[in-house]
């Protein structure tokens, strides 16, 4: 009978240190955020001397290191060690209304009021009383802050509290992946929240090679990611608008098909094909939030492309084109089935420019050997893994 021990030892991998690829991962340097670092903290110094702090709005596309670099700054307000300093960094993926919020600022330090059930105001005037006590100031880190459903009211409540407090302040870090998030909010909100305001910039692909080397270093065995699968991971993520995370999603898939196909080591074969599965992830991370109309039609190709009696299409280099008027009669008929009323024909053509804007289908005109002029639609990825995605998180099979 093996034991646990003798399993591990059998499973000889190319990491050391899986998780220092994760998104998660905070390390101890932070390559070429040194500025924005600086900038960070220039911010929220004035808390140690008991001031307020400045609001500060981070803003940019995602993998650009701005929930890393608050991670980091925060990590060493925190390493102050000051009693009247408090930093709360939360995911609004999570809290994203003004009253989980405010509920989760205040249970962190007030655990017994973890339990729901008191109303907004009795939860804003002991956060009051809990910052007049001894002067604190506090600083709200908001991850993904365009998620709050509520965000001017929320604004609004942590900056007039400075108003109602003689004692202490609140401080805000908005942190948004949406470079106009902004612009959304109410001309009050955006005085207030943006007070000081930065724009995290892409990685080019040696800044990113950069990071992936530093990174590997802590996540593999010695000698086993050879340097052209960084490169590669590295150029990829810089034609992928220079996203980080990306990049070392990369790394970390192409690692574990090493291990799977028991390999040493990680070349840039591993790469090309972490690549494509996480083009797909991606894909099909995209068609779960699509609007149910698009969703539908996109079903109702997939249905299509399963079915092998189908004869109305044209087959080039063995893929299969639908026209474009089946498409809809298939679309119109599943709607129908679900007791949704199809959208018109103009809607659809709006539709299918919006998918194949995605990556998620192509058109193409028809040409010779097709009477009439008419639009032909390919699918872009295997139609049964997209049925199986709408179907657990749309139709709920």
């Amino acid at each position: 009978m093996p034991s646990f021990e003798d399993v591990l030892k059998e499973q000889k991998s190319v990491f050391s240190n899986k998780g220092a690829l994760s998104p998660h991962f905070v390390p101890d340097e932070l390559p070429y955020r040194e500025n924005e670092i600086r900038k960070l903290m220039v911010c929220l110094a004035p808390a140690l001397s008991g001031q307020k702090a400045k609001n500060v709005f981070l803003y940019g596309k995602t993998g650009t290191g701005k929930s890393s670099s608050t991670r980091t700054v925060i990590k060493k307000l925190e390493d102050e060690k000051n009693e009247r300093v408090k930093v709360i960094y939360m995911n609004c993926r999570v809290y994203d209304s003004r009253y989980k919020v405010l509920q989760k600022v205040i249970t962190a330090f007030h655990p017994s009021f973890a339990k729901t059930g008191y109303s907004f105001a009795v939860l804003y005037e002991r956060l009051l009383d809990w910052l007049e006590k001894d002067g604190k100031q506090l600083v709200v880190a908001l991850d993904e802050v365009d998620m709050v459903k509520d965000l001017d009211n929320l604004v609004y409540t942590l900056t007039r509290a400075n108003d109602d407090l003689t004692n202490g302040g609140i401080a805000i870090i908005g942190i948004s992946n949406k470079v106009d998030f902004k612009q959304r909010l109410d001309a009050r909100s955006r005085s207030s929240l943006c007070e000081e305001e930065m724009v995290f910039q892409p990685y080019n692909a040696e800044q990113l090679k950069g990071i992936l080397s530093k990174r590997s270093e802590i996540a593999f065995q010695d000698t086993a990611v050879q340097e052209s699968a960084i490169n590669l991971a590295a150029a990829v993520a810089a034609s992928e608008n220079g996203d980080a995370r990306y990049a070392l999603l990369l790394l970390l898939r192409a690692g574990e098909l090493s291990d799977a196909e028991k390999l040493d080591n990680v070349t840039d074969v591993q790469v090309e094909k972490s690549r494509k599965s996480a083009e797909e992830d991606k894909a099909f991370e995209i068609i779960s939030t699509l609007p149910e109309h698009q969703q539908l039609l996109l079903y109702s190709i997939a249905t299509l492309a399963s079915e092998v009696a189908y004869k109305r299409l044209v087959e080039e280099g063995g893929e299969k084109l639908y026209f474009s008027g089946e498409v809809y009669e298939r679309y119109a008929a599943v709607a129908k089935k679900l007791g949704k009323e199809p959208r018109t024909s103009r809607w659809y053509r709006e539709y299918l420019k919006e998918l194949e804007a995605l990556g998620l289908i192509n058109t193409v005109q028809s040409g010779k050997g097709i009477r009439g002029h008419t639009t032909l639609i390919r699918l872009s990825y295997e139609p049964q893994r997209v049925k199986q995605v709408i179907e657990t998180k749309v139709l709920g099979e």
